[in-house]
């Protein structure tokens, strides 16, 4: 398992909220789960 970097995380909920972009696309690109994604941008 790979550890992601806070500014990795950032930009991840970034592309979410700011951007509109879907968790799924955005998990896809990030490597982590859809669920893990929303948990963060929670």
């Amino acid at each position: 398992m790979v550890k992601r970097t806070d500014k990795k995380i950032e930009w991840a909920v970034e592309q979410v909220i700011n951007n509109g972009e879907s968790t799924e696309l955005v998990a896809a690109i990030y490597g982590v789960s859809r669920r893990r994604l929303q948990q963060l941008v929670q």
